[in-house]
């Protein structure tokens, strides 16, 4: 299976070594990666454990009716035990392909990598409705409305 981050990598070979802790993030890059893979797979402990206990919400839930499509890193700056990581990901959310930009910060904590805040800015892509017949943007090669319409 190809990784969910679209590294180009296998799953096992690229995220799932950080989701089920079997290593730990080299880079803030990498992290970002991981959590993205995490939000697409439901993964709430790995999103808890791989942010910086005095950021994280108590509350923290995930809305698994959002279906993560597509991440692309826009940049990655690090400087010292401190990164920003901009991206933008493309989710599906009530039938309409939505788009999300943020600049995302880390620091090193205890010899981790971990994500503090993010600050949201303007999606470069707008969202839109698929068309019922038009192939389903969460890649199963299956139509609109055979897949992800509700």
């Amino acid at each position: 299976m190809n990784c969910p981050c679209q590294s180009g990598e296998s799953y096992d070979l690229c995220c799932a070594r950080f989701i089920s802790h079997q290593a730990v993030a080299e880079n803030a890059q990498q992290l970002m990666r991981s959590r993205y893979t995490a939000y697409v797979l439901n993964d709430r402990d790995y999103l808890q454990k791989s942010w910086h206990p005095d950021f994280c919400p108590a509350d923290f839930k995930l809305d698994e009716a959002i279906k993560w499509l597509e991440l692309d890193i826009l940049g990655c700056l690090t400087e010292g035990d401190m990164a920003t990581v901009e991206f933008e990901a493309l989710l599906l959310v009530d039938g309409k392909v939505e788009a999300m930009h943020e600049k995302s910060q880390f620091v090193v904590d205890q010899g981790r990598w971990l994500y503090t805040t993010g600050d949201m800015m303007t999606p470069d892509r707008k969202g839109w409705k698929p068309g019922r017949n038009e192939a389903c943007p969460c890649g199963s090669g299956l139509k609109f409305k055979r897949c992800c319409v509700n």
